[in-house]
């Protein structure tokens, strides 16, 4: 499964803002009754979506094995346009007719149909779009008549193809008179334990010893433990004034959000430079690792 030429923006507010756009072989009307009917729903969404397209009207999901989550419709065009909040995100579709077909008759044409989905987790992205690429593929699939295909993103192989092609594996620095700190944040595709694992080679590190080799770079060997509290937190001293902290926080349903910082006395700019790069490549090879790790039956 590969990833489409999604996009991910943001908007006028600052919330991120992620597109994606499928062309179907379907008219509009017969979409727009897989978007709003929970019957249909239900077989192409994580969610059984329960909704009356009409605006300012309650939405109902029911999830499998949790409460019941509400929303609200913001916009009801039927067949072209629909609108609803989800908990904190927005969703809007968007259906036209794909003149490219060749189609005569706009309500009989194929159509082309748009997402828009607003949230506040920028760094959860590469996760919201491989699930909607997946899902998006079960709907084409209800569409045609076949079974779908829920298999999803299971080895995370998905996720990390949209890591890259929405940009979401930089790192800042923090430049200040005293010191200079390089963060990075990354949604991970294995639950922190097994991270843990996988940094520390199964061994059970402890305050004040040396660092596991994994949580440092070539050019920054891991030094002193100075904080731990596996399996979410190491930080260790590589200088007398230098700290590098890994946390491995909750993230998405893809896994652990790992959040590490580099932080010492200021340095000449091509220095800085080469710490970053140096910690980006360490943090791309243990994504890598991750994905050649077998996910647990």
């Amino acid at each position: 499964m590969q990833p489409r030429a999604d996009t991910l923006t943001r908007d006028e507010h600052g919330r991120s803002v992620l597109s994606l756009r499928r062309r179907l072989p379907h008219p509009a009307r017969r979409v727009w009754a897989a978007l709003t009917e929970a019957a249909l729903t239900a077989r192409w969404m994580p969610a059984e979506v329960d909704l009356s397209p009409q605006a300012a009207s309650p939405v109902r999901f029911r999830l499998p094995g949790t409460a019941p989550g509400g929303g609200e419709v913001l916009r009801a065009v039927a067949p072209w346009a629909l609108g609803y909040t989800w908990a904190e995100h927005e969703l809007h579709w968007s259906l036209r007719p794909d003149r490219a077909a060749g189609a005569a008759d706009a309500d009989a044409a194929p159509c082309v149909l748009g997402l828009r989905h607003v949230f506040d987790d920028h760094r959860g992205a590469a996760s919201y779009a491989a699930g909607w690429h997946t899902c998006l593929t079960a709907l084409a699939q209800v569409l045609d008549g076949e079974e779908p295909d829920h298999a999803g993103d299971a080895d995370g192989a998905l996720h990390e193809a949209y890591i890259g092609l929405l940009g979401l594996a930089g790192s800042t620095v923090d430049e200040g008179p005293e010191s200079v700190t390089i963060r990075l944040e990354r949604q991970l595709v294995r639950p922190a334990d097994e991270v843990w694992s996988l940094l520390t080679r199964g061994t059970s590190p402890r305050r004040g010893e040396r660092a596991p080799d994994a949580f440092g770079t070539v050019g920054t060997p891991a030094g002193e433990i100075t904080e731990l509290c596996p399996p979410r937190l190491l930080e260790y001293a590589w200088s007398p004034l230098g700290r590098t902290r890994w946390e491995l926080l909750p993230g998405t349903d893809h896994g652990a959000r790992l959040l590490l910082s580099h932080s010492g006395p200021p340095l000449p700019e091509p220095a800085v430079a080469a710490a970053q790069a140096a910690w980006h490549q360490r943090v791309e090879e243990l994504a890598a690792q991750l994905l050649d790790t077998p996910v647990p039956g």
